[in-house]
């Protein structure tokens, strides 16, 4: 898809050349700077609107020009590198965070019922931190963690999450991998990794018998405890 969009956007004399699994190389022949800057304008604005299921492209671009008959290609190449990092630092943050959103979009959309229950299951945990008194640190991750607690569910096949007969015990395996599935998820982003282990440990147990650690009692992080409670209420009292 990255490939097509360069394309799209090139010039017919531009080289275009994968330089590496992710990476590629544009060679503009007899290219100004705002001529360049055009070029990656265009890229980037076809990457905006582009999506792939859930995924949202994300495209970090570096360009340097070659003035001075004395300056190497390498010096060029070098120099294009430094700027598409410096690039990447500032724009994949936002890039991951709207990952997630689109994730949790999706499911909501895929799975019957889905969003009324996420919505819920945060209610729920709200009202359950302030009659706790929780610290205001300790609610707003309870509240990150309640919205985003089934987001591995993305993995689950839809027939497995939509399936109102009992569920088979292969079935079930697959449903239990959702919480792993969360926590990776949710790990790759900086604003969310403080809330992966609530996500990872929220269908543990009191008793030791849940999943997918068979973590016991105070083992158990305290936001993943709460969670785990109101996420079984809303299951019980839903229809």
């Amino acid at each position: 898809k990255v490939a097509d969009i360069i394309k799209d956007s090139c010039r017919s004399n531009d080289i275009i050349g994968r330089v590496g699994g992710d990476e590629f190389s544009i060679f503009l022949p007899k290219t100004s700077y705002d001529q360049a800057k055009k070029v990656k304008k265009r890229i980037l604005e076809k990457a905006d609107k582009a999506m792939l299921e859930t995924i949202a492209v994300s495209i970090a671009i570096g360009f340097a020009i070659k003035s001075e008959s004395q300056t190497t290609m390498d010096e060029v190449k070098t120099h294009a590198e430094n700027e598409m990092y410096k690039n990447k630092l500032v724009h994949g943050k936002k890039m991951k965070s709207r990952t997630i959103n689109a994730i949790m979009e999706t499911l909501n959309e895929r799975y019957i019922g889905e969003k009324n229950h996420s919505n819920r299951v945060l209610d729920y945990a709200c009202k359950f931190g302030e009659v706790l008194n929780l610290d205001k640190g300790i609610l707003e991750d309870l509240k990150a963690a309640a919205k985003v607690h089934d987001i591995g569910k993305i993995v689950i096949p839809e027939t497995i999450l939509n399936k109102e007969d009992p569920l088979s015990e292969s079935e079930y395996e697959a449903i239990k991998k959702h919480s792993e599935t969360g926590y990776h998820i949710l790990r790759s982003v900086d604003e969310y990794m403080q809330i992966a282990d609530i996500v990872l440990y929220h269908h543990e147990r009191w008793d030791g018998h849940g999943y997918p650690e068979k973590l016991k009692e105070c083992e158990i992080p305290l936001i993943a405890r709460i969670i785990s409670i109101v996420d079984a209420f809303e299951a019980m009292t839903s229809h």
